[in-house]
This record gives C-alpha cells, sequence and structure tokens, in this order.
C-alpha cells in the first residue's frame, strides 16, 4: 500500500528586506512510503541497477511507444524516457552519498528547459522479507514539477512493490 506522508508547499525563507530581495518561488516537497515485501539488499539493488531500474521507473506522460533506457554514470544513472524515436525526458540522477539503507541523489531533468536540480533521497526501515522504503523528493520549484514527480514516484513505487512481491 501506497501512502503519501507529505504532499504541500514548505514556507518560503523569510527576508530581512522584502521590498530589496526577490520573491522565490515556494520550495516543495514530495514524501511518500511504501511496505516492500522484500530485505534492504534487494531494495537497495533495485534502487541502483540499471536493469532493475528499468523494469519499476513509470513515466507520467509514458505510452505504449515508449521505452525506458537507464545507463549507468560514473557516479549515478541516467533515465531517458524515449518516444516516437527521440528522447522526451533525459533525468541524471548522481549519487551524493549511497550506503544499502540510505541514499541522496541529486535529480535533474536535462531535457525540460527550466527544471531545477533537486534531491531525492531513499530510506530502508525493516529487514528480512518485510521492509518500508521511504522517498523524499526535495527542492521542487514549479507546481508542475511537483505533480509531474509525484504522479512518476507514486507509479513507480507501487510497481517496484509490486515486483519484489512477485519475485
Amino acid at each position: 500500500m501506497l501512502e503519501i506522508l507529505e504532499a504541500s508547499p514548505e514556507q518560503p525563507v523569510q527576508r530581512l528586506r522584502p521590498d530589496i530581495l526577490p520573491a522565490l518561488a515556494p520550495v516543495r516537497t514530495i514524501a511518500l512510503s511504501v511496505a516492500v515485501d522484500a530485505d534492504a539488499r534487494r531494495i537497495s539493488q533495485a534502487l541502483m541497477e540499471p536493469e532493475y531500474l528499468e523494469a519499476w521507473i513509470s513515466m507520467p506522460d509514458q505510452t505504449e511507444d515508449s521505452s525506458i533506457v537507464i545507463s549507468k554514470k560514473p557516479t549515478g544513472y541516467g533515465l531517458d524516457h524515449w518516444r516516437a524515436g527521440r528522447v522526451v525526458t533525459s533525468i541524471v540522477g548522481s549519487f551524493l552519498f549511497c550506503h544499502r539503507r540510505k541514499m541522496r541523489l541529486s535529480w535533474r531533468d536535462i531535457a525540460a528547459p527550466g527544471m531545477t536540480e533537486s534531491f531525492v533521497d531513499f530510506r530502508i526501515r525493516g529487514n528480512f522479507a518485510s521492509s518500508v522504503l521511504e522517498l523524499r523528493h526535495t527542492a521542487l520549484r514549479s507546481a508542475g514539477e511537483f505533480l509531474w514527480y509525484e504522479q512518476l514516484w507514486s507509479v513507480s513505487l507501487a510497481r517496484l512493490a509490486a515486483i519484489l512481491r512477485s519475485a
């Protein structure tokens, strides 16, 4: 079962001289949690290995004629969403740190102009055959980014849980 823990904008930073400084867009955070019938090692592997990522990542605008291609990079991975022979989404996820139970990536869609760098944190709680995977995606600047990534993570984490349950 997928549970939304937090899905609301955070308060903007308070300013000493609001008449001089430009207003910043509110920063949004997605926080999701999903029960997974797998141990921490298997979940961690599914979060890091390209062949596993291709099986569970689901783009919000993915169609029957599109595909997801994951490539390993020196510090993380790239996610390319192909449709009609061209890349429509190209995300670079770079590990800032990576442990079996906790990892953080910088996250940026380099194919979409105006998309800013954000951060994805995964935390695995529990062990053995039953664990909880927590996700926090922070520093989302626009409502459009927030909604798109909320859909991506909601569907993708549900797919990940279903794949690991059936394995």
